[in-house]
């Protein structure tokens, strides 16, 4: 593993921890008891509904960055999964997650 990868790796793996944190915070906050109030109630549902939205989009960015560590320790990290081609720098630098080239995106 080059420094460039030690570096990136470093990287994903705080953004990583601080994504789980999220995800954790709001698993709890869907998880506290729902008020009596019927205004109230409504306003907490909806409150809900978006907080499940960003936990998904949470979980899903949790899953990609997992997947680039695995392809950092494997070596395959900067490769298109789909083509094999060479991941531009500047796209990996953008999204240092990303497993795909411009091309295939």
């Amino acid at each position: 593993m080059n420094g460039i990868h030690k570096e990136t790796k470093a990287k994903l793996e705080q953004k990583l921890a601080q994504l789980v944190a999220r995800v954790e915070e709001i698993d709890a906050d869907l998880s506290d008891e729902p008020d009596d109030d019927w205004q109230d109630r409504a306003t907490d549902v909806e409150g809900d509904e978006a907080l499940s939205s960003i936990g998904n989009a949470t979980n899903e960015e949790i899953k990609q960055i997992r997947h680039a560590l695995h392809l950092i320790e494997t070596g395959k990290y900067g490769v298109c999964t789909r083509c094999g081609a060479a991941i531009a720098k500047e796209r990996l630098e953008a999204v240092p997650y990303a497993a795909t080239c411009m091309s295939c995106k």
